[in-house]
């Protein structure tokens, strides 16, 4: 019984300690360390994320998991595949697969009905789609954000396993072994043993590459035959193990640790510039930017476990691991809009993408609409000329023509916003395309030259004039007198219409100071005749409004049945000239806020714009900080070529009673070994070498390319915005031309012809009349669709330049501060090191040409190297200090290269002069370079 006892409580303690903690612990565990690992890394504002950071998906969104995370239960599964999890190869599976339950749909199915807590709906439940409340929504239900935040997570990880690799690690392990052996195999006894063997075990790597490994180990044996006895025999051993040349120092024991902790760095970086991405991605639909780049992993293990140093698959392979910035710096465009009668309006910039796109499209679509509606409302006039013999039936038809034509491109360019705004839910928002949305119009509101209340007010009097006509030469009294009624209510409105014309004015005036900033003195005084003629066309209409406003107060009380005859013809003159005044209004209303769109000016030469960019942009920081890590793979790879020497001290001690803590000396042993591995076999570590001396001339290039495409990405920017502002105020002009020409065209249609001699046909008009107004309404259309993609463009474009400067300030909800460009950004300058040349001692003692030793005939043998002085990095804040990557120590090695060779280079800064005679560069192996000057930096001195 006592035997079963012991058994029973040995199987409890197993059982108990196998359990382990639950899954929810070591996720919650994780969230712990990452974050505070994340918030450590989080010195510095321009890159730092709120404290407590999480990768837990918004309860809002589609993609929220409702269920338990560490025991979720099973999706939905292909049935024919299925049946292989319960039988599978003749035997029968695993019978526990749905113990967790069975869900049937994937995504969350109540985020529809969250949508108006965080977003404004209208009425019948569809989502007003503006900048704040697209962002909005593509923060909580992004698929490619969440990635953004779980890949930075991984990086964290991979911090944390590789902290632990340097910490102390504790180990217990415990085996229980029942052994019964019979009494032919006993020698005539029967015997029972029961063995429990534990060990704890203490694990310390040091940062001098050292290892300490301390063991204790315990046998317990019971044995049940005889007299019950039982024994217990104790070790505790030790062992350190201390490279001193090949695999010693802090250059190759903290490599693993430096590499994960500086791509943590790079990695929150590169998050704060996806967020600008992000931000640009939703409004102009363009990213422009990587994210954050996991590093570790080789061979599949959480952090660096595959660090080998050799080729593509370890750190050896430095195009995929330290590869920060390796990305392109991008931009795009697009085109715009127009059918039927093409006109001679062009110099468009194109259609933007994101969310200005949709108002983009939109607003064609109602430019379209207007021209026609316009085009239906001159039909009936064109008509009536027709039937009056005083135009041709061609260019009527050709007017009709015109209109089934324009009809067909609206409904198309419906169709294609429709298609547009699904493509944008699902690709930009992560959004099903059957939600329902409507835009908020207000960011191109300013674009829409006619108010739509105008537009209404024509189509009222052109209706009401097509009645009255329809009344024939003698109209009846009674309808008249209801035709006549309607027109007060309709010279009211008309009377709001000037209230608002006079508040456009008002706004125009206000803006055209700001125009005026940038504009010389002759164009001044051109804007200010155009505007003091603006303002007496506006003064003309109210005194034609003046004359009209009483005309139907009197009809209405001179009517009777008498003269209703000479009522009629007076009506159809009143709505005539009725009409009139109001498209007038509407161009004057039209030209009046065409004159008020203004863009915020850009002010900055190339040479300011690289600065700001080379000091702020984080995928610079970046990218200095991975060459810094190519350069550093040298000296790691250079260790493995030199000898083997380690020193081991090991020892154990057993205990000599029946006492598992009775330990003494008599029963130990204590050893020393000095070992030593001679470097005959170096082949694979002299490629490995090789090799990271070519990725670092690689990487060294590829840098300064960088900085080239920068330079160049800035400079094109910044013409492109040039070429967009003075396009801004040509589409001004056109524009105004446009509306002009609609207007003496539409006035040549409404004039009235003389009426005919006797036995003489009708005045004709013009062969061309109809054809005229045509092509000026399609170019109306047109300079309006292209004087809003400028400014759009302008927009897009000016908002990439802040990106792409590194200023880009984001709140906490990522949205865009738009300000201005702070002149204190161009007071200091920050000195950018060169990348530095592989010194040509580090080739020659392997018996390797120097980079100019193989160029060079002996008799042109270049002078010793003297490196310079070694210099500050002066910061962005005006300080000096070391370099930021200047490595804190020096292997062996590299002690031994101290005594022969001078100190290795460390880099002059560049900074950036206006001065253009170069200074020659010296070369690792003294003698000048024939490149004078830096590629990014084309005309400018280096010091």
């Amino acid at each position: 019984m006592a035997h079963l006892t012991v058994l029973v409580c040995l199987a409890l303690v197993l059982v108990a300690g196998s359990s382990g903690c639950t899954r929810r612990h070591y996720r919650l565990d994780a969230d712990r360390e990452v974050a505070e690992i994340i918030n450590e890394k989080s010195f510095d504002p321009r890159w730092a994320l709120p404290p407590n950071f999480s990768i837990a998906m918004d309860p809002r969104s589609r993609y929220y998991e409702p269920y338990d995370q560490d025991c979720p239960p099973m999706p939905p599964d292909d049935p024919a595949s299925h049946q292989y999890m319960h039988y599978v190869g003749g035997h029968k599976g695993w019978p526990y697969w749905h113990r967790f339950g069975e869900r049937w749909t994937l995504e969350n199915d109540r985020w529809r009905a969250l949508l108006g807590r965080y977003v404004e709906l209208t009425e019948d439940g569809k989502v007003i789609l503006n900048v704040d409340s697209a962002l909005r929504l593509a923060r909580i239900h992004s698929p490619s954000y969440q990635s953004q935040l779980e890949t930075l997570y991984l990086s964290a990880l991979d911090v944390s396993t590789e902290r632990f690799r340097l910490s102390t690690q504790f180990f217990g392990t415990n085996a229980n072994t029942y052994t019964h052996t019979g009494r032919l195999r006993g020698l005539g006894t029967e015997r029972n043993n029961l063995q429990t063997d534990s060990t704890f075990t203490v694990r310390r790597r040091f940062a001098t590459a050292g290892e300490l490994l301390v063991g204790f180990a315990n046998s317990f044996v019971w044995q049940f035959t005889g007299t019950d006895t039982d024994n217990t025999t104790s070790i505790l051993n030790f062992s350190l193990v201390q490279p001193l040349l090949r695999a010693a120092g802090q250059d190759i024991a903290l490599e693993q640790l430096t590499i994960v902790e500086r791509a943590l760095l790079g990695n929150l970086r590169a998050f704060e510039r996806y967020r600008q991405g992000f931000y640009t991605q939703v409004v102009i639909g363009e990213a422009g930017v990587s994210g954050p780049t996991r590093r570790g992993g080789f061979l599949g293990g959480t952090g660096l476990t595959g660090f080998t140093g050799q080729g593509a698959g370890g750190l050896g392979g430095v195009g995929e691991v330290t590869g920060f910035g390796r990305g392109g710096f991008g931009g795009g465009g697009g085109g715009g809009g127009g059918g039927g009668v093409t006109g001679f309006a062009g110099g468009g910039a194109g259609a933007v993408g994101g969310f200005l796109g949709l108002l983009q499209q939109l607003q064609q679509i109602r430019n379209t609409q207007d021209t026609l509606n316009l085009q239906l409302r001159t039909l009936g006039l064109l008509e009536a000329n027709l039937e009056a013999g005083v135009i041709d039936l061609t260019q009527v038809d050709q007017f009709r023509q015109n209109i089934e034509t324009e009809r067909a491109n609206l409904l198309q360019a419906q169709i294609a916003l429709e298609n547009a705004i699904e493509v944008y839910l699902i690709g930009t928002l992560g959004l099903p395309p059957d939600l329902p949305v409507e835009l908020d119009d207000e960011m191109i509101r300013q674009f829409q030259f006619i108010d739509p209340r105008n537009t209404a007010i024509q189509g009222e009097i052109a209706d009401l004039q097509t009645a009255v006509g329809d009344l024939g030469a003698e109209p009846p009294l009674e309808p008249m007198r209801q035709a006549i009624g309607k027109l007060p209510a309709i010279i009211e409105r008309v009377a709001d219409e000037f209230r608002t014309v006079d508040s456009d004015m008002r706004r125009m005036r206000e803006r055209i100071e700001i125009r005026k900033q940038q504009m010389t003195g002759a164009e001044q005084q051109l804007l200010d005749r155009d505007v003091q003629q603006l303002e007496d066309a506006l003064q003309e209409l109210r005194q034609r409004y003046a004359m009209l406003e009483s005309g139907p107060r009197q009809m209405l009380e001179q009517l009777t049945e008498q003269n209703r005859r000479e009522i009629g013809t007076r009506l159809v003159t009143w709505i005539g000239d009725f009409y009139r005044l109001v498209q007038e209004l509407s161009l004057v209303q039209a030209r009046a806020r065409l004159e008020s769109v203004v863009i915020e000016p850009i002010e900055l030469s190339y040479d300011q714009a690289l600065r700001i960019a080379l000091i702020h942009r984080p995928d610079i920081m970046n990218a200095r900080a991975s060459l810094v890590d190519t350069w550093r793979l040298i000296s790691f790879n250079a260790d493995a070529l030199q000898a083997g020497l380690n020193v081991t001290f090991s020892g154990d001690v057993r205990t000599d009673r029946d006492n598992i803590f009775s330990f003494h000396g008599k029963q130990g042993t204590l050893r020393a070994q000095l070992q030593f591995d001679a470097p005959f076999t170096r082949l694979l570590e002299r490629n490995n070498y090789r090799q990271a001396l070519i990725d670092y001339q690689r990487d060294r290039r590829q840098f300064i390319q960088t900085i080239d495409s920068v330079h160049q990405s800035l400079r094109q920017t910044l013409r492109q915005l040039r070429q967009l502002r003075t396009n801004l105020e040509i589409q001004r002009r056109a524009v105004a031309i446009a509306i002009r020409r609609v207007d003496l065209t539409r006035e040549d249609l409404s004039r009235p012809v003389p009426p005919p001699q006797p036995g003489q046909p009708a005045t004709q008009l013009g062969p061309t009349a109809a054809l005229n107004l045509l092509t000026a309404l399609s170019d109306l259309r047109s300079t309006q669709n292209n004087f809003m993609s400028v400014w759009l463009n302008y927009y897009a474009q000016r908002m990439r330049l802040i990106r792409d400067l590194g200023i880009m300030k984001l709140d906490e909800e990522g949205r865009w501060i738009d300000e201005p460009i702070d002149p204190a950004l161009l007071e200091h300058l920050e000195e950018i090191p060169i990348p530095p040349p592989i010194p040509s001692q580090w080739l020659k003692e392997l018996g390797l040409p120097g980079e100019r030793d193989d160029e060079l005939p002996p008799e042109h043998e270049a002078p010793p190297y003297e490196p310079p002085v070694p210099t500050s990095v002066r910061t962005a804040a005006g300080d000096s200090a070391a370099p930021a990557d200047a490595p804190a120590h020096r292997s062996s090695a590299d002690e031994a290269a101290a005594h022969t060779t001078p100190q290795r280079q460390v880099v002059p800064a560049i900074a950036i002069t206006d001065e253009v005679e170069p200074e020659p560069v010296r070369n690792p192996d003294g003698g000048h370079s024939s490149a004078r000057r830096h590629p990014a930096l084309s005309g400018r001195r280096i010091r």
